[in-house]
């Protein structure tokens, strides 16, 4: 009796392995007809059979049948990616095939597709579909989790769609296969910045700068998170470093002088100041700034020499003469602000200050009409 059962089970066992097979043949057949409906139910049911679902030729039809459905315009509504599905059966074939049965025509077309969606999704992000660019780079790096080319996209598609915790991991993996460009630290330290973690983006940048120490972006992104937080040492540290990196680069020249400016540095800020009108003659801030240092430093002069009592005439003399050396100092420099930017009230204002201070009332009253001709408000009902 227990043999009968035996048998009776093996049979019926065989019965069902044959009819799933019979499953993948149909799906085969319809396939080959162009019956991609008919051929899609077959195969998905033979893929959820476990009988059937280890076989390496039941996935390898499988990609065929959604490869067709993927360049079918009739049944392309019967999958939402063909092409990824097929792919991952094409990839799936591949590791189930141990007799080598299917392999070569499995890797050529897993090939193809990973090309197809690669191509898609390059072509996806240059539209602006930033959100199924990425969808397409991430499902390519399931399958090949080193390829460079797919996590760099993947970052730039993350940081488009301000998933800033997905950039860092992408571009962090980019770093940990020595994928390094300066512009991948200047944008991780940005993000950084955006997430209030400024100890963070400056260790970014101290990173970028040791693997890139010619790079100066590194640098000015560096310092520029030390301006904000006045560290002004390390402000005056960078801009050196950046002015060896960049000595023809003017703006730099301007800020070590603003640096030394606010640090009371007087020597130091005008030597600045005058570097960077030497490389840019045209440059209108450090030919203010110096003109405003003598200036203040006359107004602060002649406040002190205000001071001095009456009875001691020659010391007052004397004030007054470095009153009138300073804002001789000045005179030039403010003078060649406005020729470089007329319009500017302030440099405007400190010259008709400094023209009456010296007895220089016919430029002071010139000066005065212009500056009352650019602030006059329009008259009421005008336009502007």
């Amino acid at each position: 009796m227990k043999k009968i059962l035996l048998s009776l089970v093996l049979v019926m066992s065989t019965a069902s392995l044959f009819a799933q097979n019979q499953k993948v043949q149909s799906a085969i057949l319809y396939n080959r007809h162009g019956e991609l409906d008919k051929a899609q139910a077959a195969i998905d049911e033979a893929i959820l059979n476990p009988k059937t679902s280890e076989s390496a030729k039941t996935w390898y039809y499988r990609g065929e049948i959604y490869l067709g459905i993927f360049g079918s315009e009739q049944y392309a509504n019967l999958a939402t990616d063909p092409l990824v599905t097929a792919l991952e059966s094409y990839t799936k074939s591949i590791v189930l095939d141990t007799k080598n049965d299917f392999s070569d025509d499995s890797k050529r077309k897993v090939g193809n597709a990973f090309n197809n969606i690669y191509n898609r999704g390059v072509d996806r992000f240059m539209k602006k579909d930033f959100a199924n660019a990425l969808s397409d780079f991430e499902r390519l790096i399931a399958l090949t989790p080193g390829d460079t080319n797919l996590l760099f996209n993947a970052a730039l598609a993350s940081e488009k769609l301000n998933d800033n915790a997905k950039a860092v991991k992408y571009f962090n993996s980019l770093l940990e296969l020595d994928f390094k460009t300066a512009a991948i630290y200047q944008t991780l330290a940005q993000i950084m910045k955006e997430e209030k973690d400024t100890a963070k983006a400056i260790e970014y940048l101290v990173a970028g700068r040791k693997a890139f120490p010619n790079e100066v972006g590194l640098v000015i992104d560096e310092l520029n998170i030390y301006m904000i937080q006045n560290r002004q040492a390390e402000i005056v540290s960078n801009l050196n470093e950046a002015i060896k990196l960049d000595p023809e680069n003017a703006t730099l020249y301007y800020a070590l002088g603003y640096a030394y400016d606010r640090q009371k540095n007087e020597e130091l800020a005008i030597l600045n100041y005058n570097k960077a009108i030497e490389k840019k003659p045209d440059y209108f801030e450090p030919s203010y700034n110096i003109g405003a240092m003598f200036f203040n430093k006359a107004v602060e002069l002649l406040k002190e020499a205000n001071k001095i009592p009456f009875n001691q005439p020659k010391k007052y003399d004397e004030a007054k003469v470095k009153v009138k050396d300073a804002f001789e100092k000045a005179q030039p420099f403010l003078e060649k602000a406005h020729e470089l930017n007329p319009s500017d009230v302030d440099a405007m204002t400190s010259l008709q200050q400094l023209y009456a201070q010296t007895k220089q009332n016919e430029k002071a009253l010139a000066m005065k009409k212009k500056k009352d001709e650019a602030t006059k408000q329009p008259a009421e009902g005008a336009k502007p």
